[in-house]
């Protein structure tokens, strides 16, 4: 026996689920990522530590420039990528949680969002752990937790927008499928 559910109630609730990853991506945009002390301050937001991982090289460190601090300064910069691509997806994408209608592509476009997301603050956190194994100072910003919060929330979202997938404009032309 199934509940009733107000279609009111529901496109409110899906409201406010769209806001609330909109603020978690906010959010992870202008948190400070990972940061290397004395070169970053305390963590810079995502795009000022995107560019700062592009082009810092481990021969800088000086004698701490070995090839672990090399190889933790790409898993960095491969996580702070990821979550820069996976932000500009998931901004595009994030307000059709609560459509009522979803597009298939825009929707493959939020599953793939959502997992880069995830991934990427994953991916930024061992890069941070890994600078830190590799003797240089580095502090871990708070920027991943609403990474892989917004993350998980657009593919569980996904997930549960299949069934409002519109597929009229190709059961209207079969062979275009």
């Amino acid at each position: 026996m199934s509940i009733p559910v107000d279609p009111a109630s529901l496109l409110m609730r899906r409201r406010l689920l769209a806001a609330g990853i909109g603020l978690l991506l906010f959010l992870s945009l202008v948190l400070p990522h990972v940061g290397i002390q004395d070169q970053t301050g305390p963590g810079r937001s995502l795009l000022p530590a995107g560019v700062y991982f592009l082009n810092v090289q481990a021969a800088a460190f000086g004698p701490a420039g070995s090839s672990a601090l090399a190889f933790a300064l790409n898993v960095t910069y491969l996580g702070i990528a990821l979550h820069q691509f996976g932000l500009l997806l998931a901004l595009v994408t994030f307000w059709i949680v609560a459509a009522e209608d979803i597009n298939r592509w825009l929707w493959r476009m939020m599953v793939v969002a959502g997992w880069l997301l995830a991934v990427g603050a994953v991916i930024s956190v061992v890069g941070g752990v890994l600078i830190g194994a590799a003797g240089v100072p580095a502090l871990l910003g708070y920027a991943w937790l609403p990474a892989l919060l917004a993350g998980v929330a657009l593919i569980i979202s996904a997930r549960r927008a299949k069934d409002r997938i519109d597929y009229s404009w190709f059961q209207a032309r079969p062979e275009l499928q």
